[in-house]
């Protein structure tokens, strides 16, 4: 089985890589936050923002370690699958999770993007849950990249830092594509 990771800053294409991912590979794809329960606040009509996903995710990987819902993402893995696409590894601990269970099988592709090119795609794609304002954005970046960060909680630059391929979102959308396009066929001929 081949265990494909997705890490990056929040804005720099990653929803964009999945995609082409899940149709080049005729997978599906797992993302970790989407094992995040959000049944409290939906009974009560409670908008769930980038911020509340960020402290459910340290609140479980706190209390059930670093690596939890890396775990549980596993769970949904089936022998038969031959690759699986896992979206938004935050921690460290999460990618060394994958590694040391699928070892050579686990590749992490990490998507990053200058900060203010991030700022405005978020500004123009108008999730429910993005930050709004530059000053919500750039709190919520240094937070999900890790400053002052405890060593459960989210810390994306390292993970970035660990992927085995860097794909830089910086120049138009046909440029990026091509870029996923060279990543995609570097893992068909792995």
């Amino acid at each position: 089985m081949l265990v494909i990771g997705l890490t990056g800053t929040m804005g720099a294409g990653k929803d964009i890589v999945r995609e082409m991912l899940e149709k080049k590979f005729n997978t599906s794809s797992l993302r970790l936050s989407d094992l995040i329960d959000t049944t409290p606040f939906k009974k009560r009509n409670v908008a769930i923002t980038r911020t509340m996903y960020q402290n459910m995710g340290d609140e479980l990987r706190q209390k059930y370690g670093p690596f939890v819902l890396a775990k549980i993402a596993s769970g949904f893995m089936k022998p038969t699958d031959k690759i699986k696409i896992i979206d938004g590894i935050r921690n460290p601990a999460e990618a060394d999770y994958f590694k040391e269970k699928f070892g050579e099988g686990f590749k992490l592709i990490a998507v990053d993007a200058p900060q203010q090119v991030r700022f405005e795609r978020l500004s123009k794609r108008h999730r429910e849950n993005d930050p709004k304002t530059w000053e919500e954005f750039a709190a919520a970046d240094e937070r999900e990249q890790g400053k002052d960060q405890p060593e459960y909680g989210q810390h994306v630059r390292d993970c970035i830092e660990m992927a085995d391929v860097v794909i830089e979102n910086d120049g138009s959308l046909e440029d990026f594509k091509k870029k996923i396009e060279d990543v995609t066929s570097q893992i068909s001929q792995a």
